[in-house]
This record gives C-alpha cells, structure tokens and sequence, in this order.
C-alpha cells in the first residue's frame, strides 16, 4: 500500500512549496545539497473515468498557442497525460531552498493538495545518451523552438 509523504502546499506561476510530513524529515538529510530533484505525485483530481482513457492528445502543447485539432492522437503512454490508469505524475523541479520539511521549488507542474509518493534527488548519471523520440515530437519541437526565437527581440 502505497503512503503519501507530503502534500503541495503551494504553486503560484510553478514556484511552490512542498510540505513533507514531519515523520519523513530525516529523509530530507543533505537534500538541499541537489539543485534539482524528482517529485512523485499522486494526481487525486483524476476522476475513475479518467482513468480509462488509452487515447490522448498531448494537450500540454496547447499553451503555446497550438491548436487541439493540430496535435496528433497518441496512446497515453506517449506523453505525460494525468488521464491515465494510474494517475502518477513524475516532475523534475529546481530546488530552490529547503526549510526544515519545506521544499521550495520552481518550475512545478503540480495543482496545491497534491499528494506527494516519493521525492528523489536528481543526477547527471540520470540523463540517458542517445535519447530516440517519435516524428511528431521531433516536428512539434522544431515549432516550439520557432516560436521561442520569435518572442525573442534579438
């Protein structure tokens, strides 16, 4: 069975704090020492029929200004869907400072009350060589790099 160790207490514009609970504090020894860790999540706003879903757009391109019938129908396991069998989420986020059993993190991608499985420091050694992707992330990447250069003024 699996426990929750901690909740987010925080995210405004993905800077947030995660709370560990207290029982768990002594696995924050030398944490702040990374500056990147591994955030396990339960995604508990997933609902049942959610859970059924195999077939998905990736959606999270849409907030950079792409549209729903542009982006490719893929299988869940193709992307980082919270509508999944098992709603897990794993996010990579800075870690900014640690408070006791606070987190203070950027770049979180995760709604406050979510529950909190497991946190894992982040290595180099974690990062694979000659990472393969499908076509379509490779397409849909060249395009966010074009819209990247434009906001650019230089």
């Amino acid at each position: 069975m699996l426990k929750y160790i901690g909740i987010v207490r925080e995210n405004k514009d993905g800077k947030g704090i995660i709370e560990i609970y207290k029982e768990y504090i002594q696995g924050l020894y030398k944490l702040e020492e990374f500056s990147h860790i591994i955030v396990i999540s339960w995604l508990n706003k997933v609902s049942e029929e959610q859970r059924n879903t195999l077939i998905v757009r990736p959606r999270g391109l849409l907030k950079y200004g792409f549209r729903l019938e542009d982006l490719p129908e893929v299988g869940v396991f193709c992307t980082d869907s919270p509508h999944r069998p098992n709603p897990i989420a794993i996010s990579i986020v800075r870690l900014i400072k640690r408070q006791e059993n606070l987190l203070h993190v950027e770049d979180l991608d995760l709604f406050e009350e979510t529950p909190i499985l497991d946190i894992k420091a982040f290595t180099p050694a974690r990062c694979p060589d000659d990472v393969k992707v499908s076509k379509w992330v490779e397409e849909f990447e060249k395009k966010l790099e074009e819209i990247k250069r434009k906001k650019t003024p230089f």
